[in-house]
C-alpha cells in the first residue's frame, strides 16, 4: 500500500494522450563494441572519412517526453559523430495532418513516432521501411525482442515499426474508501463476479454516496481483455475477432451492475468515459480500469491510499498483454535508410537511451533494457512496473495490427454501447447494430 501525498489535481483527456500515446516496461542486446556500425567502423575507415548524414525525426508529447529524448539523441550523435539529427516535436494535437502532409509534399521525417491506429494505413500505402531488411544487414537488433511483440508491427511480412514504449492495463481500488466501509479489497485473481459483488458491497455501505466501480461498458479496450479471456480478439487483420455472444455478455454484464447500483448511473458515468480514473479521484467511485502508466499521476491527485492489480479475471484465461503505447517507424521516403535505423536501434537497444528517456512512454519492450529504464523509478511506478512484468511472465500474445478503420470501430462501440445505457436499445439490438456497422467501416 502507497501513501499519497498531494491531492487537488484533475486530469482530463489531454493527459492521457501526452502521457501514454505509456499508456502505458542489465544487459544490453547492442553493446558499444558490437553495435552496428559504430564511429569508426566502417571497413575500416575512420569516423572522419564517413558521408555526413542528416536525419530528421519527429514525436508528439509533454516536456519530460522531449527532454528525454533529446538526451538520447544527443548521445546517439557523440557515437556516430558523422549523422546529426534534427527535431521536430509538440503536441498530439494535428500531429498525424503534420505528417500526412509531408508525405504528399516527400518531405517525410526519416524517423517518427506512430501509434497503432494507423500503423497498417501507413503500411498499407508503402510509406514505412521494412526494418527487416535492417536486422538482415545487421544494423538493427531484436535480441530481447519477444516474438508477439514483434509480430505486433508486422503488416503483410514487413516489420514497419517497433514499439517505443509499451504499457498494459490495470484495475485500481481505493484502499481508504474501502476500509472505512468495511468492504475487502479483491486479493489477486480475483473474477468479474468478484469485482460485481466488491462493487456493490462499496455502494450499499456508504448508502449510495460511492459505488464500487465505473460503468465500463463503452471502452473497448476492456472489453478487448474481456474478449481474450474467452479464446477471442477485439480486432484481428481480418476485421472482427469476436462472437455477438462475447460482446452480449460484456454489455450484459455492465447491465446487471447498473440494474443493482454497482456503478454510477448513465449521465454520472458520461462524465467520466474518457478518464475514468478521476472518478476514483472524487471519490464518486471506489476503482475503475486503468492503464499502470496512469498510476502515478492519479496517486498524486488524491490523499488517499491506491493500490493497483491486474484486471478482473486473469486468474484464468490471461487477457491482458503488452500493448505498444506508441511506435517508432521509419518512412520509406527516407534516403538514408541505413542511419535511420542506427538511430532505431539506438533509441531502442542501448542502455544509453533507455536510461536518459525512462518509462515516459511506457516500459521498453526490449526486456534486455528494463532494469535499466526503470532503475530511477519511484516506489509507486515500481507497483505499477510489477503488473507489467506479471503480464510479460503469464499474458496473452499482444494482438496484430489492427486493420485500417479500426479507429472509427473503437468509436463505435462507445456510441452503442451509450445507447444499452441510457436504455435506448437492447443488449441484442446494439450488438446487431454494432457488428454490421463495424464490418462495414472494416471493409
Amino acid at each position: 500500500m502507497i501513501k499519497r501525498k498531494r491531492a487537488g489535481v484533475v486530469f482530463g483527456a489531454a493527459a492521457v494522450a501526452t502521457g501514454m500515446l505509456l499508456s502505458a516496461c542489465g544487459g544490453n542486446g547492442s553493446s558499444e563494441s558490437d553495435g552496428p556500425q559504430a564511429s569508426g567502423e566502417n571497413g575500416g575507415s575512420s569516423s572522419e572519412e564517413l558521408e555526413d548524414v542528416e536525419l530528421r525525426m519527429t514525436w508528439w508529447g509533454g516536456d519530460a517526453r522531449h527532454e528525454g529524448t533529446q538526451a538520447a539523441i544527443a548521445a546517439f550523435e557523440e557515437k556516430y559523430p558523422h549523422i546529426s539529427v534534427v527535431t521536430d516535436f509538440g503536441g498530439f494535437d494535428g500531429y498525424l495532418d503534420k505528417i500526412t502532409t509531408q508525405y504528399a509534399g516527400g518531405n517525410s521525417p526519416d524517423v517518427m513516432q506512430l501509434y497503432n491506429e494507423v500503423i497498417v494505413e501507413f503500411a498499407d500505402r508503402d510509406q514505412l521501411y521494412d526494418l527487416n531488411d535492417a536486422v538482415t544487414d545487421g544494423v538493427l537488433s531484436l535480441d530481447g525482442w519477444a516474438e508477439d511483440v514483434i509480430d505486433m508491427n508486422t503488416v503483410n511480412d514487413k516489420l514497419v515499426a517497433l514499439t517505443f514504449g509499451s504499457n498494459t492495463h490495470g484495475f485500481i481500488f481505493n484502499e481508504t474508501i474501502s476500509e472505512d466501509l468495511g468492504v475487502e479489497i479483491p486479493d489477486e485473481g480475483y473474477s468479474w463476479e468478484d469485482l460485481k459483488t466488491y462493487s456493490l458491497a462499496i455502494a450499499e455501505a456508504s448508502n449510495g454516496e460511492t459505488v464500487g466501480t465505473n460503468d465500463l461498458a463503452h471502452g473497448y479496450q476492456p472489453f478487448e481483455v474481456w474478449a481474450k479471456q474467452h479464446g477471442e480478439e477485439f480486432l484481428t487483420a481480418d476485421g472482427i475477432g469476436f462472437s455477438a455472444e462475447t460482446l452480449e455478455g460484456y454489455w450484459s454484464y455492465w447491465e446487471d451492475m447498473r440494474s443493482i447500483g454497482a456503478v454510477p448511473s448513465p449521465d454520472v458515468s458520461t462524465e467520466y468515459q474518457g478518464t475514468p480514473f478521476n472518478a476514483v479521484v472524487d471519490n464518486v467511485t471506489a476503482s475503475t480500469f486503468i492503464f499502470i502508466n496512469q498510476f502515478e499521476m492519479v496517486t498524486e491527485a488524491t490523499p488517499d491510499d491506491l493500490t493497483i492489480l491486474r484486471m478482473p479475471g486473469e486468474g484464468g484465461t490471461p487477457g491482458q498483454y503488452q500493448r505498444a503505447a506508441m511506435n517508432l517507424a521509419i518512412s520509406s521516403q527516407s534516403e538514408h535508410p541505413k542511419e535511420a535505423a542506427m538511430l532505431v536501434d539506438f533509441l531502442l537497444n542501448s542502455e544509453e537511451a533507455n536510461a536518459a528517456m525512462g518509462v515516459e512512454r511506457g516500459i521498453p519492450s526490449n526486456t534486455n533494457m528494463f532494469a535499466t529504464a526503470t532503475q530511477d523509478v519511484n516506489e509507486i511506478g515500481q507497483e505499477a512496473n510489477a503488473i507489467f512484468e506479471s503480464v510479460v511472465e503469464n499474458g496473452a500474445p499482444a494482438p496484430v495490427p489492427a486493420p485500417a478503420g479500426s479507429a472509427a470501430v473503437n468509436t463505435l462501440f462507445a456510441e452503442y454501447a451509450e445507447e444499452v445505457q441510457f436504455g435506448n436499445m437492447s443488449v441484442s439490438e446494439a450488438v446487431e447494430k454494432f457488428l454490421a456497422e463495424a464490418e462495414s467501416e472494416l471493409g
